[in-house]
C-alpha cells in the first residue's frame, strides 16, 4: 500500500514537472519574440533608418545644430548623409565617432 502510494505520487510528480518544464519554455519562447519584435522597433526607429530614408543630420562646431541662427553662427558645419558625412566650411570641431554607438537627435 506505501509502495502504491509512493508510485503515484512520483507519476503526478513527474506530470508536474513536465507541465511545469513546457510552461517555461513557452515563456522563454514568447519572451524571445517580444524582444526580437522590440530590438526590430528600435532599429526603425533609430536615426541611422530615419537617414536611409532621405533625412540628414547637421552638427555645427560638433553639436546637433535645430535652428538656422546656430548654423549660421558655427565656424564648421557638418552633415551626414547615410552614406558618410560632409564637411562644410571648414575641419569638423570633433572626430567622427563609430557611427554605432553615436546616437543624433533629429529634433
Amino acid at each position: 500500500v506505501i509502495g502504491q502510494a509512493a508510485g503515484r505520487k512520483a507519476e503526478s510528480f513527474q506530470g508536474l514537472l513536465r507541465r511545469l518544464s513546457s510552461a517555461a519554455n513557452r515563456r522563454q519562447s514568447d519572451l524571445f519574440a517580444r524582444l526580437t519584435a522590440l530590438d526590430r522597433l528600435r532599429e526603425t526607429l533609430g536615426y541611422v533608418e530615419t537617414l536611409k530614408r532621405g533625412y540628414a543630420v547637421v552638427r555645427g562646431d560638433g553639436a546637433v545644430v535645430t535652428d538656422v541662427k546656430s548654423a549660421t553662427t558655427a565656424t564648421a558645419l557638418e552633415i551626414e548623409f547615410a552614406d558618410g558625412r560632409l564637411n562644410l566650411g571648414g575641419r569638423s570641431a570633433r572626430k567622427p565617432r563609430n557611427r554605432k554607438t553615436e546616437q543624433g537627435s533629429l529634433f
